[in-house]
């Protein structure tokens, strides 16, 4: 706007109608100023040279018959606002010019000062906010493209770093591997005989290795645990197997440290379930610091399992008689890279994750970890893992997951394998779902060859989700001997978590092997 006045371009090749619409904006009180033109081409050429607020324009030109008229205004300058005079009385007409970008349709026969003014004024306000939406949505769809590069670059640096510590760790454990061998090799004798006090070198050495690997662990299973990146699979398990595995290996350490280390498991346990591997990892931290911290004269370290059958959960427990841990200690037991000064002896220096790490693999589990001492007396770690219970897991598995994401929502899947249902059929798929199962979600035996997944997504995500399986089936079934039996995936109901438990549970719970 200009001088106050409004500048109208008009195109009208009928000069009767060019002067009756003059008139009628003259009476407005010069509030307009109208430039006209015949032809729609005199319109383009007049538009690149001058500024105007509005076009009025006709359907019949010489140049342009129909909307040809809009389409060519609205290309040529798209934040334009044209408003469409014609003589012919059509709705469908008019829909067409507005689809195509006209701000208004006025029939000449209702042409007026009043009329043309306020169509003139809406259509520039109109024009206005649409191509403000325009801005806004040009500059969400930049931003969002932004957004995008920079994921793209974060999840390439993530994927880069994870590469990093996966390739250090292995270069780490090759040398480590060879050392313990030869290390054993000579303990054993094998390239000649050796006295008590070689072979008390030979057994530090050995467990010092075991040291080392346990610090690359630590290092590998942080940095997949912050990024989101660590597998797990779940299934029922006896948790007594599982303890005694992990205890095998920390004989000899215990031995080194002249640590008396025993095992005590109730009777009558029942199974768990959980992630065994996970739960062999915290009782190798657990008992491997017990160990270490124990009185450095007499060391004891008791590790032992419970169960109160009221109870939903098998305790572990690992006990030392070390020197204790006061109250500020024990606040700041379970930080990342914090290490208490509960020792003198160098040897129980590490990177200080070990316990950080312990927590979250306890958790992955559904379970709670916690640590008394008493000052001059020792201190007892210990860690729950649930019984195998269905509707328990299932509502742990829910209480994790709305922890951590907000509104969440589950999708119940029902998997069949449908050409094969043997024993060995449940073993190979079994062995796909710990390929392909992710942290978050949950997946189960619930039926003869029959599996119930819960997968935390959208339900408008889960076909996609359900591709990426059916993609992987494919991928091993073609680097096999035989492939894998068929599977049938049927969607049984999405959930939000944190008010629908209770039908998550019953919907998920409907089939449960007899075995299981």
């Amino acid at each position: 706007m200009r001088n106050s006045q409004l500048q109208v371009l008009l195109v009208e090749d009928d000069l009767a109608w060019a002067t009756l619409v003059g008139k009628a904006l003259d009476r407005t009180g010069g509030k307009h100023r109208v430039t006209h033109v015949a032809r729609i081409s005199n319109a383009l050429c007049e538009l690149a040279v001058g500024s105007y607020d509005v076009v009025l324009t006709d359907l019949t030109l010489p140049d342009a018959s129909g909307l040809r008229s809009v389409e060519e205004l609205r290309s040529f300058n798209p934040h334009l606002p044209v408003i469409v005079m014609t003589g012919l009385e059509s709705d469908e007409l008019a829909d067409e010019a507005l689809q195509l970008g006209a701000q208004d349709y006025i029939s000449k026969d209702s042409i007026n000062s009043q009329v043309l003014d306020l169509s003139i004024r809406y259509a520039i306000e109109r024009q206005k906010g649409a191509s403000e939406n325009l801005r806004l949505l040009a500059e969400r769809q930049t931003q969002q493209e932004c957004l995008k590069q920079k994921n793209e670059r974060l999840q390439r640096l993530v994927e880069t770093a994870h590469r990093f510590v996966d390739n250090v760790s292995h270069e780490f454990r090759t040398p480590l591997t060879v050392l313990r061998e030869y290390a054993a090799l000579l303990r054993d004798g094998v390239l000649g005989e050796i006295n008590e006090e070689q072979a008390e070198f030979l057994d530090v050495m050995s467990y010092r290795v075991d040291d080392l690997n346990t610090m690359v662990d630590d290092m590998l299973d942080s940095s997949k645990l912050e990024a989101g990146l660590m597998g797990v699979h779940r299934d029922s398990v006896d948790l007594v197997s599982v303890v005694e595995r992990s205890l095998l290996g920390l004989q000899l350490k215990a031995q080194v440290r002249s640590v008396e280390l025993t095992f005590d498991p109730a009777s009558d346990l029942p199974d768990v379930y959980c992630d065994a591997e996970k739960v062999g990892r915290v009782v190798t931290n657990l008992v491997s610091n017990a160990i270490k911290f124990s009185d450095e004269l007499h060391g004891e370290v008791h590790v032992e399992i419970s169960h109160s059958f009221e109870e939903p959960d098998v305790r572990v427990s690992v006990a030392d008689n070390g020197h204790g841990i006061d109250e500020v200690g024990l606040s700041k037991m379970f930080d990342r890279f914090k290490q208490l000064g509960t020792s003198t002896q160098s040897s129980t220096k590490g990177f200080g994750l070990g316990l950080n790490i312990a927590r979250e693999l306890v958790d992955l589990n559904y379970g709670e970890i916690r640590v008394d001492s008493v000052v001059g007396e020792g201190s007892t770690f210990s860690f729950t893992v649930p019984v195998d219970d269905w509707s328990e897991i299932i509502r742990r598995f829910a209480d994790r997951l709305s922890r951590r994401i907000t509104e969440a929502t589950v999708v119940v899947v029902h998997v069949v394998a449908v050409n094969d249902q043997s024993e060995a059929c449940i073993r190979e798929i079994s062995a796909f779902w710990r390929f392909t199962e992710r942290q978050p979600d949950l997946i189960r035996l619930t039926g003869e060859a029959q599996w119930t997944l819960l997968i935390a997504t959208e339900l408008s995500d889960i076909d996609q989700i359900i591709d990426r399986f059916k993609t992987t089936h494919a991928q091993v079934s073609r680097n096999r001997p035989a492939p894998l039996p068929t599977l049938e995936y049927e969607v049984r109901g999405c959930f939000a978590v944190q008010t629908e438990c209770d039908s998550l549970i019953e919907v998920a719970s409907r089939a449960v092997c007899p075995v299981c």
